[in-house]
């Protein structure tokens, strides 16, 4: 290097001997001032075309951090929950982007979507701009239309800004049928008595629905103490996991309707643990009747990527069932106890106060009589209402709940009718779902 730049000086001492005449430095002054005009142009169109070189990349670089950020639901972070956050951050679902404004300035707007096999996920914000989006009457009943079916809500959760003029919402609803490709978000809004409805129609991208993860039938049945309950299958997706199960066929329940023993089932108490130590967060369930019988879904976040193992426990079962129970009743007794479908109801006196006849029970805490009424010389006497004494937790047992039935008037012959109670049976029954 040092060589050549030697022997660069060395020439250009050699050129700055050289005398050109005067004629042919005239000639060659005008072309080269020639040439710098022309390459003061060239220079100008080539800055030119460096400028929107340069603007191109720096539009470039932010179309791809816009493309990046495009791809994700921005807002949604405080209503998100930890895999949905991981969801977005890798850009999982589908942007809307489209509104819907009412006549009195409020306005619907479809964010965006998450697709997979268990469920539909809405991103959308109800925005006010007087400031009082939480007065909003927007309808809690909303739906998916499609070409074949209408896709029903199944819960969901929003954040309202300090302002109070807009709600971020994310709202569960039934996957739509495979073949669907248009699909409209249906809604409405009451105000001054008067229902306005909306609708925002898109294009499902299926491209952007994402695969289940795991997908088993279980069929474990379990006898319990009053009823049965059937475990059928569970569906792991990236946005949640889902157990199905039943516990009456239709056939079942309309034998119980027929001969005045119903069953209704309030409410489950499910646990999912993966790998043996992780409990998945619980998200919510129903219990539904209809021409399939009862029927039940547990949902739950999302399994582990890593997962080995999986285990379903049902800690209790809530029920609901019809009786027909008559306890004869007298002042004098200070104590007595029935049973009543394997619950202990424990009579602990009769009483008569201010021309009311007032009966005090204990039972479990879980254990309510919720048809009751009590016979008066022959008079049907209707329950005015239930005052709570005291609750007791017993030393490794249950808490024993004592209230007092109020029914207006007395007299000499009482006859306690029970028609109805609910109670909830403990089993903490585990057993292991096949994850291979």
């Amino acid at each position: 290097m040092e060589n050549i730049e030697n022997m660069l000086k060395e020439r250009k001492k050699t050129l700055d001997k050289v005398e050109v005449p005067e004629e042919l430095g005239a000639r060659l002054s005008r072309a080269l001032n020639g040439k710098r005009a022309l390459k003061r142009r060239n220079n100008s169109w080539k800055i030119k075309v460096a400028t929107v070189c340069l603007a191109v990349l720096l539009v470039g670089y932010n179309l791809n951090t816009l493309a990046f950020y495009g791809k994700k639901l921005l807002g949604y972070d405080r209503v998100m929950n930890g895999t949905l956050k991981q969801l977005n951050e890798l850009g999982k679902g589908q942007l809307i982007g489209k509104s819907h404004t009412f006549q009195n300035g409020v306005s619907v707007t479809l964010d965006g979507i998450m697709l997979d096999e268990s469920q539909l996920l809405a991103f959308y914000t109800v925005h006010d701009p007087r400031g009082k989006v939480d007065s909003v009457n927007l309808q809690p009943l909303m739906q998916i239309d499609g070409l074949f079916g209408s896709y029903m809500m199944e819960g969901g959760q929003g954040e309202m800004n300090e302002e109070n003029t807009e709600i971020k919402w994310i709202m569960g609803f039934e996957p739509p049928f495979f073949l669907e490709r248009t699909l409209h978000f249906k809604f409405g809004l009451i105000d001054s008595n008067i229902l306005e409805e909306g609708v925002i129609s898109f294009k499902l991208d299926r491209t952007k629905a994402m695969e289940r993860t795991l997908k088993k039938t279980i069929d474990q049945t379990f006898e319990l103490e009053q009823t049965k309950i059937k475990f059928e299958s569970i569906l792991a997706s990236p946005t949640r996991t889902v157990i199905y199960g039943s516990i009456q066929n239709i056939l079942e329940l309309a034998r119980d309707q027929l001969s005045g023993e119903r069953l209704r089932t309030n409410h489950l108490t499910v646990r999912l643990v993966a790998n043996n130590n992780e409990v998945i967060s619980h998200q919510g369930g129903s219990i539904s009747t209809d021409i399939r019988g009862i029927t039940f879904e547990q949902s739950f976040d999302a399994l582990p990527v890593d997962l080995q193992a999986l285990h379903i426990t049902l800690e209790s079962i809530s029920v609901e069932r019809d009786v027909n129970e008559k306890v004869d009743l007298n002042r004098d007794e200070t104590k007595r106890e029935i049973e009543i479908l394997g619950q202990e109801v424990e009579i602990n006196g009769v009483y008569e106060s201010n021309d009311s006849t007032l009966i005090t029970i204990t039972t479990d805490e879980s254990t309510v009589l919720t048809k009751v009424y009590l016979m008066i010389d022959g008079n049907k006497v209707e329950l005015q209402n239930t005052v709570t004494n005291n609750r007791e937790k017993l030393p490794n047992g249950p808490i024993r709940h004592t209230r007092t039935l109020h029914f207006p008037g007395k007299g000499e012959e009482l006859t306690l009718h029970i028609e109805r109670i609910n109670f909830t049976e403990f089993h903490n029954i585990t057993f292991e779902v096949p994850v291979n």
